[in-house]
C-alpha cells in the first residue's frame, strides 16, 4: 500500500487517522525492526493505546529485535506516556531511546520504519498534515532507513531513560 496524501489533497480521509492506522499496521506486522524518530506531541496523537502491548509481544517473539525510538524531549515523553515508558524499561534488550532536539521552526515529522520494507512519514506544519509511505516496498524503505541512522548518530542517549539500556 503506497500513500501519499494531505489534508487539502483530493482525498477525503483525514491524514492523521489514515497516519494512525499506518502507524498501527507497521508496528503490528513488524517481526524484528520498529524505528520511530518523531517529536512526542505527534508520538501521543497517533498511537494507540495498544502501542505498549505490541512492543512488548514484537520483543517476546524474537530475541534480535531492534526497537528504537527517537524523541526530541525524554522528559516529556516521560510526562506524557507514562505506560509506554514503563514498557520501554521492562524491554531492555530489546529497545533503544535516544533524544534528538528538533528546530523549533522545522515542521513536525515523525517517521517510522519497520523491518526492511515498510516506512511511513507523516508531516505536521500548521494545520496542514501530509502522510507518505509504503508497507511493503523495501527501495523507499532503505533510504528512509539510512535517514533515520543519520539522525540516530546525531542523537543522544536519553538521560531520562537511562535504564532502558544495559
Amino acid at each position: 500500500m503506497s500513500q501519499d496524501m494531505s489534508k487539502e489533497g483530493d482525498n477525503p480521509e483525514d491524514p492523521q487517522e489514515q497516519a494512525r492506522a499506518m502507524l498501527r499496521e507497521l508496528s503490528e506486522n513488524a517481526s524484528r525492526i520498529l524505528w520511530i524518530h518523531t517529536p512526542v506531541a505527534l508520538l501521543e496523537e497517533l498511537a494507540d493505546d495498544d502501542l505498549p502491548g505490541t512492543l512488548a509481544r514484537m520483543a517476546q517473539r524474537h530475541r534480535a529485535t531492534d526497537i528504537r525510538l527517537l524523541v526530541d524531549d525524554d522528559l516529556a515523553l516521560k510526562d506524557r506516556m507514562p505506560e509506554l515508558v514503563t514498557t520501554l524499561k521492562r524491554l531492555t534488550t530489546a529497545v533503544s531511546v535516544r533524544v534528538l532536539e528538533l528546530d523549533e521552526n522545522a515542521p513536525l515529522v515523525m517517521t517510522v520504519v519497520a523491518d526492511q520494507s515498510g516506512w511511513m512519514q507523516l508531516t505536521r506544519s500548521g494545520s496542514r498534515r501530509i502522510l507518505r509511505g509504503d508497507t511493503d516496498h523495501r527501495g523507499h524503505t532503505w533510504r528512509r532507513a539510512q535517514e533515520f541512522e543519520a539522525s540516530w548518530v546525531s542523537g543522544r542517549e536519553s538521560s531520562e531513560l537511562r535504564r532502558v539500556h544495559l
